[in-house]
C-alpha cells in the first residue's frame, strides 16, 4: 500500500514539474479542491491550482464510466492510483461533474 501512494505521489510530482500549461476552468478547480479534501494524505500537499491542471479530464471522464458502473469508474481509476486516491477521484467527479450519478456510490 505505501509503495502505491509513494507510486502516486511520484507521477503526480512529475506531472506538476512538467508544468502542465493548460488552464483550469472554475468546474477543474472545483474538482481539484473536493479531490484534495476527499484524501489530504495523498492530494492535501499539492496546491490545487496545479492538481486542477494536473488532473486535467480525469472527473469528466470517471462520470463517463460512472454511467456504466461504479465498478468500470473504480477499474478506470485504479489504472493509476491507489484504492483511497481512486475512490476520492470518483466521489468528488460524482460532487462537481455529475451529481446524477450519486446513487451508484457506495453507502458509506
Amino acid at each position: 500500500m505505501r509503495r502505491i501512494l509513494t507510486t502516486t505521489a511520484a507521477v503526480l510530482a512529475a506531472l506538476i514539474l512538467a508544468g502542465c500549461s493548460s488552464s483550469s476552468s472554475e468546474t477543474d478547480q472545483k474538482y481539484a479542491d473536493a479531490v484534495a479534501a476527499a484524501d489530504p494524505d495523498d492530494f492535501g500537499g499539492i496546491d490545487t491550482g496545479k492538481l486542477a491542471s494536473t488532473l486535467g479530464d480525469e472527473g469528466p471522464q470517471l462520470c463517463d464510466q460512472m454511467k456504466s458502473s461504479y465498478e468500470d469508474a473504480v477499474a478506470y481509476a485504479r489504472t493509476g492510483f491507489s484504492d483511497k486516491a481512486s475512490a476520492a477521484l470518483i466521489s468528488a467527479a460524482v460532487l462537481v461533474y455529475c451529481p446524477d450519478q450519486r446513487t451508484k456510490l457506495p453507502a458509506g
